[in-house]
């Protein structure tokens, strides 16, 4: 019989072996191709940084500018935020992001009055004083106006406290609804009706949703109360009190990522994604063209383990092509919409809105008319928290404007720069499906949350998730995916 030393012998050399065993795992170093440089892309590339370790080779293809949708105008001068522009104070991971990065917050990137206008009044306005404020809004929406905050915190942002927990906790999910099961079971009910038949149901009255909520959505979004209610309730936690951009300019926050990231950014576009070997590992391939080449003959290629998406894969949207898969890997078969953001140095036509002066109108106006040309009209603050010489403002709408049409709102102006893009999915009032994380056994698309709601925070948790499923995947450490979640989310930490 083996003496009590050689059986505590024996016990050591086990634990040893599966000790090194675990560290072999990650002794190959993993190769990762990210498809674009937004804030989706780069703060995958931070996830897998702090998940990786050292055992991780990151690219970044991307064929315009790091930041994505958060590219910055200059006007007048001055540099303004054109894309994604603010940002909730519940947004953990934007506000961590600033605090990593040594970057300063903005509490006020559109101060001022706000303005309803229905194309022939204003039918509501605040005030500069807020017991002034506090009693217009009760005298025209009653109990509204003070329930929609508590609706908010109660059916989003508290339903956001939770994927904070599970993520923190390391939890992965494979598609969009395991996702929204697990932050709140409601949130996927409130893709299945539009935000106008939720509001109806919950006890809000027809002038709120057909005011405050319709405008709302018109800013946020360039749509209606019909889109469906988990991005409209994504909306309107937009218009509460409280929000901020980043000084210097949003686009900050992706820059700073890829630097800290340590990943390598390849200027070109992506062509193609196709298996280059199906067994299990699989291996990808991506050929793009280096540059701003256009010449097929100049498509270089470059071998993965993992390839992230990480820009729409919708409808005229994405040119990227799959190939070699034994199953088609397609566009998501919704349109996109394209906004168009006019930013005008000039001072606004006041007697367009009814008012005599410029110094009454409001600094924001909001619309409730579709038929209108434009969603909003709303003065603008510079990324640096400065006051611009000259005053700037913004025009949402959902096409170029004529010459003509922006007169109508700003006679006379020194300078003028329109930006558009195909900004978010055009949402419809109910969703059958909501789309799968993943593309292939390791090919995945950050951008598949956009189907339930657009929004810079959204996209980090998006490339949380899927920097999740990367890693666990490819370390073979499956019990963190679509786990059954029980835990009491009530002990919540604001550290990520």
């Amino acid at each position: 019989m083996p003496s009590k030393k050689l059986l505590y012998l024996i016990y050591i050399y086990f634990i040893i072996a599966s000790i090194s065993k675990a560290t072999d795992e990650l002794e190959e170093i993993a190769r990762v191709g990210i498809i674009g440089a937004g804030i989706g892309g780069t703060s995958a590339a931070y996830f897998l940084r702090d998940l990786f370790g050292d055992k991780v080779l990151i690219d970044i293809f991307e064929k315009q500018h790091v930041g994505g949708r958060l590219a910055p105008v200059t006007i007048g001068g001055h540099n303004y935020n054109a894309g994604g522009t603010i940002i909730h104070p519940a947004n953990l991971y934007m506000l961590n992001f600033t605090d990593i990065l040594g970057l300063e917050c903005d509490a006020h990137p559109e101060p001022g009055r706000l303005g309803i206008w229905n194309g022939e009044e204003v039918m509501f306005s605040t005030s500069d004083y807020l017991p002034v404020t506090l009693a217009k809004m009760f005298w025209r929406y009653g109990m509204d106006a003070y329930n929609i905050k508590n609706w908010v915190q109660e059916n989003t942002l508290a339903c956001m406290t939770n994927l904070y927990k599970f993520q923190r906790d390391g939890h992965a999910f494979s598609s969009v609804e395991d996702l929204l099961n697990a932050m709140c079971p409601h949130l996927v009910d409130f893709t299945r009706l539009s935000i106008r038949d939720l509001f109806k149901k919950d006890g809000f009255s027809d002038r709120f949703i057909d005011e405050f909520v319709y405008g709302a959505l018109r800013i946020n979004y360039g749509q209606t109360s019909g889109i469906h209610a988990l991005v409209g309730s994504v909306s309107m936690a937009g218009v509460e009190p409280g929000l901020w951009n980043v000084v210097g300019g949003n686009q900050q926050v992706p820059q700073g990522l890829l630097r800290k990231s340590g990943a390598n950014l390849i200027r070109g576009k992506v062509t193609t994604v196709s298996l280059s070997s199906d067994e299990s590992p699989p291996v990808y391939q991506i050929d793009y063209l280096p540059g701003t080449s256009t010449n097929k003959d100049d498509i270089n290629s470059k071998e993965y383990d993992i390839v992230i998406v990480a820009t729409p894969l919708y409808k005229g949207v994405s040119n990227i092509k799959f190939e070699d898969f034994q199953k088609d890997i397609e566009p998501v078969h919704y349109d996109f919409h394209l906004t168009v953001a006019s930013f005008i140095e000039g001072l606004p036509n006041s007697s367009y809105f009814g008012f005599d002066s410029v110094d009454s109108l409001p600094s924001c106006m909001m619309t409730t008319n579709e038929s209108l040309f434009f969603n909003s009209l709303s003065k603008q603050k510079p990324v640096s928290g400065k006051t611009a010489e000259k005053p700037v403002y913004r025009i949402f709408s959902n096409k170029v404007l004529k010459v003509d049409e922006l007169k109508q709102l700003i006679p006379e102006w020194s300078d003028l720069k329109v930006v558009s893009w195909m900004a978010y999915p055009e949402y419809p009032s109910s969703l059958k499906n909501l789309p799968s994380f993943t593309l292939h056994e390791q090919m995945y698309h950050i951008n598949a949350i956009e189907m339930a709601a657009s929004a810079m925070e959204m996209s980090v948790i998006g490339a949380k998730n899927v920097a999740l499923l990367a890693y666990y995947r490819y370390t073979g450490q499956y019990d963190k995916i679509d786990e059954l979640l029980t835990n009491d989310s009530s002990s919540e930490k604001t550290e990520l």
